[in-house]
């Protein structure tokens, strides 16, 4: 990840990056860094989920997922083998 925490003199807290040798944050509280961190990650799957999706609604599933891809029939015979809400 590249990014270190870090307790500043003053007790509050830092974040170093040493992809860009910078601190990205000062002067936080543990609270502020975790809702930070908490909303990089979601930043993050939003992103990937917005790829995903472009992918799939242009038809193009495997380039989503690969080998694993499955249509809709595949899926849904799976989920009623192992009873799930299709079932």
């Amino acid at each position: 990840m590249g990014q270190q925490i870090i307790q500043q003199p003053d007790g509050k807290l830092a974040v170093f990056s040493s992809i860009t040798d910078t601190f990205i944050v000062v002067d936080a509280t543990p609270e502020e860094l975790v809702e930070w961190r908490a909303e990089e990650a979601a930043e993050r799957a939003r992103e990937q989920t917005r790829r995903e999706l472009g992918k799939v609604l242009a038809g193009d599933s495997r380039g989503a997922y690969f080998q694993y891809a499955m249509t809709y029939e595949e899926a849904a015979a799976k989920d009623r083998e192992h009873d799930g809400d299709l079932a």
